[in-house]
């Protein structure tokens, strides 16, 4: 009946402000996009669909998931991404499976940093 997943989508009130954090700080390539409505961006190979509130089936602060990275090295990576002005919301933690960090994005949602899948 499925083939594949075909994306996964947040919403925003701010579609350059997520732009900013998604693309220009986090370094995802957009892939598709309509300027003042939505932008698609390969996500470590999600496809990453971030919608502008619409007040309809797009609306902020719903029930949109929690996006978890994988990185190969936590501590490397919370460098870099200081250096574009992206830090976490806390120190690294330790988890049941290894070390995390938690980033906010823009609106808010937790960005779950983690080096085990």
């Amino acid at each position: 009946m499925f083939e594949r997943y075909s994306f996964v989508a947040i919403t925003t009130t701010d579609l350059g402000r997520a732009r900013r954090f998604w693309v220009d700080q986090l370094g995802f390539r957009v892939t598709e996009e309509r300027h003042d409505d939505f932008f698609i961006i390969d996500a470590g190979g999600l496809r990453l669909c971030v919608d502008l509130a619409d007040g309809g089936i797009h609306v902020a602060g719903g029930t949109d998931p929690v996006v978890g990275l994988k990185v190969a090295s936590l501590d490397a990576v919370l460098v870099e991404l200081a250096a574009h002005g992206v830090r976490a919301a806390s120190p690294p933690a330790p988890g049941g499976r290894g070390r995390y960090a938690v980033l906010r994005d823009p609106d808010g949602r937790p960005v779950i940093l983690t080096e085990t899948d």
